[in-house]
């Protein structure tokens, strides 16, 4: 910021985190449809991109705490409502921050369900993999003659 830049106003930085947070909630949409879908391949572009903006959502939460706190009011939610309070005429930052607040309360349900959708993914893996391991340390069901072979080690049957 220039010299001559005025800091952003709360009703601006209110503003630009709901605007933030509409994209968040897009890319929880895509990567609960791709964990659906079983689009494994879809997820690392869309993670990588959701931590971008969750650490862009991080800044702008800060600056608002900043811009609170150099006017005197707490940082979070608290120091959100006392400000909102001493300023009954700013109605579109009151809007904003009942948007805000809802809206992160949607994204964290949706956060929260991709969460079991990855460990119900991760549950079946694992099962998948341990199958695998078992099948794969009984070696093999048929010797280098074709024919079977016993899968317990002992004697074959008729044999004395």
């Amino acid at each position: 910021m220039s010299g001559n830049e005025r800091p952003p106003t709360i009703g601006q930085l209110l503003g630009e985190e709901v605007a933030q947070l509409r994209g968040f909630l897009v890319l929880l949409g895509r990567e609960e449809r791709a964990l659906i879908d079983g689009e494994v391949d879809c997820l690392p572009p869309i993670v990588d991109e959701k931590n971008a903006l969750f650490a862009q959502l991080a800044r702008l939460g800060e600056s608002r705490g900043e811009t609170l706190a150099a006017a005197g009011f707490a940082h979070g939610r608290q120091g959100m409502e006392a400000w909102l309070e001493r300023h009954p005429d700013k109605a579109d930052a009151r809007r904003d921050w009942l948007e805000l607040l809802a809206l992160a309360d949607k994204a964290n349900g949706l956060n929260r369900s991709n969460g079991e959708l990855i460990a119900m993914r991760l549950t079946g893996n694992q099962q998948a993999l341990a199958t695998l391991m078992t099948a794969a340390n009984q070696g093999s069901l048929y010797g280098p003659d074709g024919q079977a072979k016993p899968l317990g080690g002992g004697r074959s049957l008729g044999s004395v």
